[in-house]
């Protein structure tokens, strides 16, 4: 039972408390930054890694112009500056007469800032009819590259009729010819405000080509970090996760250090003072103690009469006990009890005649006492 209520005590004290908070708060606040790395990292790619491919379908306008033309729009997905871009126009052709003798014809492109627009498409008119600029729209980047349909053998292409024939009765389709006309290579746009919103494409071989679909695609050249985080998206992405979220902690850990100190020095400085005061009177009672007890050791060890060495020729040091010192000073005799050199001879003689015996004068007992007595008195008055 003891055990028990040992045991609940160390938990539910307050230092326990305390540490289970902070764990718990430093637990969320990691699962918290971690969450925010990943979205960061997200947010990253999103706004950093473009798409490679950007293909755009240009609806070309026959019937207003001489040459028929289309206006396409670039704002989605948008396109990235600092980046390579080579750009085609592609054209679904059938392989009929007039296209096959049509021959070369030139296919022109110009990249504009302005989003595709009704003021947009009026300019585009005017300038397919002959007018000189767009109007309201600034032109970033033109091309004018040549276009040929691909030339065919009648004896191959014959041949190859005869040869599925059967295949085209079972299953019709159009002969179709696919051009892929490169206009651009390497087009940068240095910064955001130089990106193209719309494009302007115009076929020149008059209002008689015979065109099945026209499109525009811009095609990014990756390298370096861009074609690192495209080609190895899982790894760079878990990678730059973890620089985020290990730069976060760094900055918590510092905010949390910052906010400890300032909130422990505030909180801390009752329980400082009273430490100070007991540590100072348990200090203070030591100290007494120590001297007691130094005393105690000087007084035995100063009892006893001790002798130091010393360097060179010098003579030794000694120490007297205060004990002697102390009793000579207790038994030193009066300065008028000190006998004088003519008195100890007195004293002397005195002794050796006492030693004699005499006759009082009464009776037959002898008596030395009166010749003494007088010899002292005359030493006394001598000193005095």
């Amino acid at each position: 039972m003891e055990t028990f209520q040992e045991t609940a005590r160390v938990v539910t004290s307050k230092p326990v408390q305390r540490a289970v908070v902070n764990i718990a708060l430093l637990v969320s606040g990691a699962v918290t930054l971690l969450c925010l790395a990943a979205v960061a990292s997200v947010l990253f790619f999103q706004n950093f890694v473009p798409d490679q491919f950007v293909t755009t379908p240009v609806h070309l306008q026959y019937g207003l112009s001489s040459n028929p033309y289309g206006v396409a729009v670039l704002a989605v997905p948008m396109l990235k500056s600092q980046q390579d871009y080579d750009i085609s126009v592609t054209l679904s052709m059938p392989r009929s007469p007039p296209n096959v003798e049509r021959g070369n014809f030139m296919v022109s492109l110009y990249l504009l800032g302005s989003e595709n627009s009704d003021a947009l498409a009026v300019s585009a008119r005017r300038f397919a009819n002959g007018h000189p600029d767009f109007e309201q729209s600034s032109v970033l980047f033109t091309s004018r590259r040549l276009a040929l349909l691909p030339y065919i053998d009648p004896v191959v292409s014959l041949a190859s009729r005869i040869l599925f024939l059967l295949y085209h009765l079972i299953v019709p389709t159009a002969q179709t010819c696919v051009m892929k006309i490169p206009v651009a290579e390497r087009v940068v746009f240095p910064t955001d405000s130089a990106i193209p919103s719309s494009a302007y494409v115009e076929v020149e071989a008059g209002q008689g080509i015979q065109i099945y679909s026209a499109s525009l695609t811009m095609t990014a050249q990756l390298s370096g970090l861009r074609w690192l985080m495209f080609h190895y998206r899982l790894l760079t992405f878990v990678t730059f996760t973890m620089l985020f979220w290990v730069c976060e902690l760094a900055f918590m850990s510092v905010a949390w250090a910052i906010f400890s100190s300032l909130t422990g020095s505030s909180s801390g400085e009752p329980e400082h003072k009273a430490l100070k005061g007991q540590r100072r009177s348990t200090t203070e009672g030591l100290t007494e103690s120590d001297d007691f007890d130094e005393n105690d050791e000087g007084d035995d060890t100063s009892d006893y009469p001790q002798q130091f060495p010393t360097y060179g020729k010098q003579p030794a040091l000694k120490h007297e006990p205060d004990v002697k010192v102390k009793d000579e000073e207790e038994h030193k005799q009066p300065l008028y009890e000190i006998p004088v050199a003519g008195e100890e001879a007195d004293d002397e003689e005195e002794d050796a005649e006492d030693k004699s015996p005499r006759d009082s004068g009464i009776g037959t007992s002898y008596s030395g006492e009166g010749s003494s007595s007088v010899r002292k008195r005359s030493s006394r008055s001598r000193l005095e």
